[in-house]
């Protein structure tokens, strides 16, 4: 038996029902539209999502429900556009902003890896771009959700954009929006298997496999290691200078190739940079309310790999958190505020709309 969520969207300015609203659960392919009047009805699983309310001309809505804790029938209103553009646009956007900038955004926003060359924008034209030259700061916006055809993992996108931000200066992108999968329907068998495989691909060394195998209590048999940079004194040199004053030794107290190791910690600085393992329930903890945290003071480094054949190559990541707050985590690996959390290395480049998989994916 479903677990159903039901109401009506209307129009704030006159109490309009809106048909053909998008309700969808967020980076999920659970999703439906409003009726003719406004209603609409979404099976719920498990777990805390975001639910998305979207139409063409109207502000997105966003709310919060759980699985477990379904609220009674909604009444929504949604805004119009037309009453904040005023406010929203400080300088024109450039005309000619997807012939300087398209490239840019396809590869930053869509990705650069394998699974980039079967994906599709199919509406490029709703992009609107804004460039400052006096902060040399790049934003994206898009009158219109973004409709992209990914071949490679056989889904279909509606992403409802909320910004893309660039910051040359500092050498960071950062995009966020709400995403909703259909899954295509494959040709024949081999399509399928294809798709399935890719997906396999896809998810395995992800931020999704990781959130989720934190949550289990398993990152480190899925083959994952957390560590961080610590930056202190440089024990080793000083354990050298205890047992090695030459000024006051014989020669051929020590083998020569003793002597090398000597002389080479002799040559290090006073403090060093070295990495520690970092216990994954040291950072990862129930909240008072039952939920899962993650929270890390400094930068973490994640390598994926460690339980894999010797000689096969190693994934690195970083994570920081954007402000000093707690994040939460679900079982099906959904986190949030998924804004204040940056990810750089393999994450950075392969945590993009290319390789972008729903968190009902094998859930």
């Amino acid at each position: 038996m479903g677990n159903y969520l039901s109401g009506t969207i209307v129009d704030s300015a006159g109490g309009t029902p809106l048909a053909g609203v998008s309700v969808f659960l967020n980076n999920t392919s659970r999703g439906t539209t409003t009726g003719a009047k406004g209603d609409f009805r979404l099976d719920i699983p498990r777990g805390t999502f975001q639910l998305v309310f979207s139409a063409i001309g109207y502000t997105t809505r966003v709310i919060d429900v759980n699985g477990a804790h379904l609220p009674p029938p909604l009444h929504l209103l949604l805004h119009p556009k037309a009453t904040e553009l005023a406010a929203v646009t400080v300088e024109p956007y450039d005309k000619h902003g997807w012939a300087k900038w398209g490239k840019f955004f396809i590869e930053n926003f869509i990705g650069t890896t394998e699974n980039a060359a079967d994906c599709k924008l199919r509406n490029h034209d709703v992009l609107r771009f804004y460039y400052s030259r006096r902060s040399n700061r790049l934003s994206v916006t898009a009158t219109e959700p973004l409709q992209i055809d990914n071949n490679a993992l056989g889904y279909t996108l509606t992403f409802q954009l909320e910004g893309f931000k660039t910051d040359f200066n500092n050498k960071y992108v950062q995009s966020f929006g709400y995403p909703y999968f259909q899954p295509m329907t494959p040709g024949n068998a081999d399509r399928e298997k294809y798709w399935a495989f890719k997906r396999r691909q896809a998810y395995t060394g992800s931020m999704l496999q990781f959130m989720r195998s934190l949550y289990g209590g398993h990152s480190i048999t899925r083959g994952f290691l957390i560590q961080k940079e610590v930056t202190g004194p440089n024990a080793e040199k000083r354990r050298v200078k205890t047992i090695y004053r030459p000024d006051f030794q014989k020669p051929g107290s020590f083998p020569m190739d003793t002597l090398h190791y000597f002389w080479n910690v002799l040559r290090q600085p006073d403090v060093i940079t070295w990495r520690e393992v970092v216990p994954p329930d040291s950072i990862f903890k129930v909240a008072p309310d039952g939920s899962r945290e993650l929270y890390f003071g400094t930068p973490l480094i994640v390598l994926f790999g460690v339980r894999q054949a010797a000689g096969s190559e190693l994934k690195e990541s970083g994570l920081k958190l954007v402000t000093p707050q707690p994040i939460k985590v679900e079982e099906n690996g959904n986190y949030y505020p998924a804004q204040e959390v940056l990810s750089t290395g393999y994450w950075g480049q392969t945590e993009k709309i290319c390789n972008l998989l729903p968190l009902d994916y094998g859930f």
